[in-house]
């Protein structure tokens, strides 16, 4: 390990050159102008603005950042690579500032605002006498742009304009830039564990990383970058509404640490080995894939967005991973097993709380029923299901019970109730769009007719239905009492069965209705719920 003072003109023509890059492990460049002007003030008045660590290597990386708003240049084969690990914030911000030679990219991820020195401003100790401006806040006769100062036809240009003292000023300016040093320390080591573990240490010291950043440097190698193969498959299982996993990497890890340690908790993902997730991953991606088909398949949760408890994913996942790329098949016990749990776990509301007692007992119920297809780790014993579930709740389809509410819905496969068809369950629910849910008691006809105006009498669960919006147009603001007339005749009473609505209760006033209906709700949720 060695330190060294590099200038800054030499800094920016090493990074310039491609010879000093930003690892794909590294945050993306997030400093506010304020602070990249607070750093050139820092350097201008000699104050200490900490050492950079660079990794040196003859190896390059499968993939790296963009320093900022630039595109780095390809390196020269020769030369060895230095990847920033820590100090990527001071160092893009120093080469930004100064350099002249590489044009932004098309589309740059950076907001870039260019630094200013106030030739006007009075020299304080505390305040700085640098200001980020942008293009209409530039005063020429007082805000000297800095990134000319390393070039000389640019310089010149600018200063000539200045009358005597301030031309002295700015040349002071200049040389105490070019002569600050920038103190960097180097490691050359081929060993990516030792810097993954370097890089986790050091970043503990600023902005703590979260465990999805220290995992993704943990795991990193050449080949293999955690994000990206992360991105890769929620990309996979965009199409089948699954997508959206992508977006909470801390389901992922705990579903990697459950496969991998048969422990989800968050002392388990701190814990895995880099190397473990490289070489598992494979087994993880093949679990993912096959909990998602028995989510769809089995209980009809063809999106994440329905599926009440996002926690319930683990244990399936750590079931169904394996080292055959086909996945794994489980018989016909094995799967009424997984069906009953899933069903239970939604209707005890398992997974509100003790979340880690769960999780941790379900994926070693998982692994049983995987290996020895026992399932006596399971807690298989039915909840109990009162009708005032679907009384007391209302409906938001952001809410557990509900969403619970829409699965149970969906499982008698349901048809519209005036044209007969049937629902179209996938497009329903991959949108989860609140359109295709609609009250049997029209919302207006309690209020009007009724006087019923309270929201949680109105949107009680039990006057809930899978209605498309053509339908409930027609219905408008009428009773089913009405609007019965108008449901294909031959086909009323297999609507109503799969709608879980008891017949001839259209015809009962609004609070028997919702009663009657709840009761059987309650019996076939009981009957979902057993093996």
């Amino acid at each position: 390990m060695t330190v060294n003072s590099i200038p800054i003109r030499q800094l920016l023509g090493r990074v310039a050159e491609g010879e000093v890059r930003i690892p794909a492990f590294q945050r993306e460049f997030v400093w506010e102008p304020d602070r990249v002007q607070f750093l050139m003030d820092s350097i201008y008045k000699g104050y200490p603005i900490g050492t950079l660590l660079f990794w040196r290597t003859r190896e390059k990386l499968q993939s790296d950042r963009d320093l900022g708003p630039y595109v780095l240049p390809e390196p020269k084969e020769q030369y060895p690579i230095d990847y920033v690990l820590d100090g990527q914030q001071r160092l893009t911000s120093i080469f930004a500032v100064f350099q002249t030679e590489l044009k932004q990219a098309e589309n740059p991820k950076v907001d870039w605002v260019d630094v200013y020195f106030d030739i006007h401003a009075n020299a304080d100790a505390q305040d700085s006498q640098f200001l980020a401006l942008r293009p209409d806040e530039v005063d020429e006769t007082r805000h000297f742009p800095l990134n000319v100062l390393f070039d000389v036809t640019a310089y010149g240009a600018r200063v000539r304009k200045l009358n005597e003292e301030e031309a002295k000023l700015i040349d002071d300016l200049q040389n105490r830039f070019k002569e600050a040093q920038i103190p960097v320390e180097t490691i050359e080591t081929d060993d990516h564990s030792k810097i993954a573990i370097v890089f986790e240490r050091v970043n503990r010291g600023g902005v703590p990383l979260d465990t999805y950043q220290l995992l993704a440097a943990w795991t990193w190698s050449g080949e293999f970058d955690l994000r990206n193969k992360f991105d890769d498959l929620a990309a996979e299982l965009d199409d089948g509404g699954y997508g959206e996993i992508g977006n909470d990497p801390d389901l992922l890890l705990k579903c990697a640490a459950g496969v991998i340690s048969n422990d989800s908790s968050a002392h388990a993902v701190v814990a895995l080995k880099g190397s473990d997730v490289r070489d598992q991953f494979p087994k993880l991606t093949v679990g993912i894939k096959g909990a998602v088909e028995f989510l769809q398949k089995q209980c009809g949760v063809v999106s994440l967005k329905v599926l009440p408890y996002k926690s319930m994913l683990i244990p399936l996942v750590r079931f169904f991973a394996t080292d055959n790329a086909n996945g794994y098949h489980p018989d016909a016990k094995q799967q009424a097993t997984l069906r009953a749990w899933f069903w239970i776990s939604c209707f005890s509301r398992r997974y509100s709380n003790s979340v880690n007692t769960s999780l941790d007992a379900d994926i070693k119920a998982a692994i049983l029923l995987r290996d020895k297809k026992d399932s006596s780790l399971f807690d298989l014993v039915p909840p109990k299901i009162v009708p005032e579930f679907f009384l007391d709740n209302v409906f938001s389809l952001t809410a557990v019970n509900t969403k619970t509410f829409v699965l149970l819905l969906a499982s008698k496969f349901p048809r519209s109730f005036l044209s007969g068809a049937n629902i179209d369950l996938d497009a329903v629910l991959l949108s989860c769009n609140r359109t295709e849910f609609h009250h049997i008691y029209p919302k207006s006809y309690l209020a009007d007719k009724l006087g019923i105006i309270k929201r949680d009498e109105q949107f009680r669960l039990a006057n809930f239905a899978f209605l498309s919006q053509t339908d409930n147009r027609i219905i408008k603001n009428r009773p089913p009492s009405e609007y019965v007339s108008d449901i294909p005749g031959g086909g009323l009473d297999d609507i109503l069965t799969r709608a879980m609505i008891p017949k001839d209760s259209f015809n009962a006033s609004y609070e028997d209705f919702c009663r009657g209906r709840a009761e059987l709700l309650a019996q076939e949720a009981l009957a979902l719920c057993k093996v």
